[in-house]
């Protein structure tokens, strides 16, 4: 019955006036796409053709014309070793055919190229990349994957499936083809190739409830980005008294060198959490005021215990005028850090190894100061010590001046208070390091935009989910014993002598920053005693 049917077809069959012209009826079954795309690749392998994705002018018929086949134009002139704009006529037709029960199609196929030849080797270099490769290059360089590692990885996937010509840019593409190929795919990712252009659009529309201020870039103002998504807020929403971890990087995260801030807190399970961020293209004690009062503005009730920075005195100035009960810490690591770095230098009058232990060690017995008095005496006797031992008061007015004053940011007796045990910032370092080579993949000098969706997409749902699988008892969180030690290490500070137990349960003490305030804790459980006073931990 199928061939009958099929002798039928061929005899309504206009005649083919182009002898080049090879006409055929072929009956199939299943979908229509795959049997063509099947025959086109039969085609393609046995004639060394390729030919451009089809085009439909009217119902059931489908044109695929050689890859080649654009009209030639400019200054190429068609030269099909510097274009694939060959005016080539080859061709291949189809025309879907159903009658009942029957399903068939009309081949016309043309395959004598002009223009061109599809033997020589030389002409490969125009081709277009292979659809399956293009994917995959598309998907390496979604997972971060550099140029050259991309490159390598293509070459790779070409010597797999048999092809050895390496004229042929089919299968083997240039660093340049793979650049290209990115550039596009960031064009179609973002709204506007220029950076500025496609984070403003991005802030007024997609990201816009993720973003609590927004300072474009110009002439006479800095760029100032303040962003929290609704989960950050939340999470300050549930500790609106936390301590801060605050801390900046440079290098790296952006393609202009501008100032990137994460704030972090230590949230109910124990872990870092970053609850917002800052982007801005200069720094001021000003600036970075305006976004912490932004970030208070957008926060209501938020008033944090303590924040911990390295030694900014911009950052310090902005943090006591917008929140001047909190108790500002700096990182005890970039403390001896800092004054490491002054004793090697010329200033520092370039100490020896045995002369800069003497000064870390001063260094540590004054931290390990528990009241201010102590410090003060502390302080006068390893200064008179390091004059003796070091034949000079350079050292020791450098002290003075630069840390000794600042005493109660660093020492032990300005940190009697629950501060999770933290004496550096390394919860923001440990961020940063996360942003930079687990998000970032080790890839620098990203564009704002991307810099942006990074932040609000992946960033966000990685801490969202490990919070989730903390919840589910999957993943451990902070442990009843850091909790313990870190109550113990309040009492060892004086923090009990300043509870004041008004009846049972019901506690009064000084706030754990400062003594201005009063809280009015009632509690059920301790977690820890001494022979005094019972201690509620205030996280």
């Amino acid at each position: 019955m199928e061939n009958i049917w099929l002798e039928g077809i061929r005899r309504k069959l206009k005649k083919v006036r182009d002898a080049r012209v090879i006409q055929e009826v072929i009956p199939f079954s299943g979908e229509e796409t795959d049997f063509m795309k099947g025959y086109i690749k039969k085609l393609e392998e046995e004639t060394k053709s390729t030919f451009k994705s089809p085009v439909s002018t009217h119902k059931d018929y489908f044109y695929f014309s050689c890859e080649r086949s654009t009209k030639a134009s400019g200054k190429s002139k068609g030269e099909p070793t510097k274009t694939r704009a060959n005016s080539c006529k080859a061709y291949v037709s189809f025309k879907i055919i159903k009658d009942g029960s029957f399903t068939g199609a009309v081949v016309n196929k043309m395959l004598q190229h002009n223009g061109h030849d599809v033997c020589m080797k030389e002409e490969g270099i125009k081709n277009l990349i292979d659809p399956e490769l293009l994917t995959f290059i598309e998907m390496w360089l979604g997972q971060g994957l550099s140029i050259s590692e991309t490159l390598l990885k293509s070459v790779d996937w070409a010597e797999r499936h048999g092809h050895m010509d390496k004229y042929n840019r089919r299968y083997y593409v240039t660093p340049e083809d793979i650049r290209l190929i990115k550039k596009t795919n960031n064009a179609l990712s973002f709204p506007d190739a220029k950076d500025c252009i496609s984070v403003d659009k991005l802030i007024t529309s997609e990201l816009q409830e993720h973003i609590c201020y927004y300072q474009p870039l110009s002439e006479n103002q800095p760029l100032i980005i303040v962003v929290q998504t609704p989960w950050q807020k939340d999470i300050l929403r549930e500790h609106p008294h936390t301590m801060v971890f605050m801390d900046a990087t440079y290098k790296a995260m952006t393609s202009y060198g501008y100032a990137f801030y994460a704030l972090l807190l230590t949230n109910s399970i124990g872990r870092a959490v970053p609850f917002a961020y800052f982007i801005i293209s200069e720094e001021s004690a000003d600036i970075l005021a305006l976004c912490l009062e932004k970030l208070a503005n957008h926060n209501p009730g938020f008033l944090p215990r303590s924040i911990m920075i390295d030694r900014d005195l911009k950052e310090l100035n902005a943090i006591r005028r917008v929140f001047p009960t909190a108790k500002v810490l700096l990182c005890w690591f970039h403390v001896l850090q800092a004054v490491h770095r002054w004793m090697v230098k010329r200033d520092g009058g370039n100490l020896p190894v045995n002369q800069r232990n003497l000064v870390i060690q001063a260094m540590v017995g004054m931290k390990s100061c528990l009241t201010e008095e102590e410090f003060n005496s502390m302080s006068s006797r390893k200064c008179e010590e390091l004059d003796t031992c070091l034949g000079s008061s350079h050292v020791s007015t450098y002290l003075k001046n630069q840390w000794i004053c600042f005493g109660d940011l660093w020492s032990n007796f300005g940190r009697s208070f629950y501060h999770h045990n933290s004496e550096t910032n390394n919860k923001a370092e440990r961020f940063f390091l996360t942003m930079k080579y687990q998000f970032l993949k080790g890839r620098m000098n990203s564009r704002i935009d991307q810099l942006l969706r990074l932040l609000c997409g992946d960033v966000q749902k990685y801490y969202s989910y490990l919070d989730d699988l903390t919840e589910t008892g999957r993943i451990k969180g902070a442990n009843t014993e850091e909790t313990t030690n870190a109550a113990h290490s309040m009492i060892a500070k004086g923090l009990g002598a300043k509870v004041e137990i008004k009846m049972e349960c019901v506690w009064f003490h000084p706030t754990q920053a400062h003594n201005v305030t009063v809280w009015t804790w009632s509690c059920t459980n301790a977690i820890a005693k001494d022979s005094n006073v019972d201690v509620c931990v205030n996280t």
